[in-house]
């Protein structure tokens, strides 16, 4: 992991100035129109081979629901992907594309929804991830499940989520237990982008985005992290992933920058069968 002047006993620094620059990502990447064109149009081609069983519900609101892509194994490890959209847009059927490289590869995945702000509150949407993993290990032997390997995978502000799901506080007690954490691009220090644009339907206040950072606790026992990040990613973005690292280093196990991508496209490489990226995701998540 690079080091970084932007930090601060392993809290990111950035001048409220630059907030907009460094979090304002579509603003950063205009290409972001055609990239997600591209996860919809891939998604939907594998929906149609794979025929997932979709939309459902691990809670009664109307976006806690998963769609869920078996492997050809009776008993499988399980990944579940949090897809990203700064907790305010975003849906499994746009990002189930990434499901491709690991069912190929043995493993089942549930790629999930949860409600998005304005309406919910980041609050909120930590425990319907966290209910959403819990219903599904409740629900292993329905799926063919193996309980002792399930992994979880986030991009961008879902992987604030994922990484929210491990950290050492009361209300991660009684979770069941995760093999491995892949945060893509993830957020895990929330108060720099208070300032900017993204806040706007988030409503965060300082205090309450120091309290929703991973990167202000210590991970729970028996995590083992893997950050990711494209080359390209805006400087607070690398930030961010030093940031976890140095506070969870006796747990972040690998950091993977990801050569001639940026925030979106990295979702592309880790999606594909092809890719040296998921085949070591797949192979370390099967103990290979």
């Amino acid at each position: 992991m690079p080091s970084f002047n932007g930090l601060s006993k392993g809290r990111v620094i950035c001048p409220e100035a630059l907030s907009e620059k460094g979090y304002n990502l579509r603003a950063a990447f205009p290409d972001f129109p055609e990239v997600a064109k591209g996860w919809q149009d891939k998604s939907a081609t594998l929906m149609a081979r794979l025929q997932p069983e979709r939309d459902i519900a691990y809670g009664d609101q109307p976006l806690q629901n998963l769609d869920f892509y078996k492997a050809d194994r009776a008993i499988a490890p399980l990944l579940v992907f949090v897809h990203g959209g700064y907790w305010q847009s975003g849906d499994k059927s746009d990002v189930g594309f990434i499901a491709e490289p690991y069912v190929t590869a043995g493993i089942h995945v549930a790629v999930i929804n949860y409600s998005l702000a304005p309406q919910a509150r980041m609050e909120d949407m930590v425990v319907e991830v966290r209910n959403a993993i819990k219903w599904l290990h409740a629900n292993a032997v329905r799926f063919g499940v193996d309980t002792q390997q399930i992994s979880i995978m986030g991009h961008s502000a879902g992987g604030h989520l994922v990484s929210s799901m491990v950290t050492d506080t009361p209300e991660n007690q009684g979770m069941p237990p995760i093999r491995f954490v892949f945060a893509i691009s993830g957020v895990f220090d929330l108060p720099p982008l208070v300032p900017s644009s993204v806040n706007n339907a988030l409503s965060l206040d300082v205090a309450r985005a120091q309290a929703l950072s991973p990167a202000g606790y210590r991970p729970g026992a028996g995590a083992c992290v893997h950050t990711i990040i494209g080359e390209h990613e805006t400087l607070q973005f690398h930030l961010q992933s030093a940031a976890i690292a140095q506070q969870w280093g006796d747990v972040v196990t690998d950091h993977h920058v990801v050569p001639d991508t940026h925030h979106f496209t990295v979702l592309d490489v880790l999606a594909d069968i092809a890719s040296p990226y998921s085949r070591v995701i797949a192979d370390t998540i099967n103990g290979k």
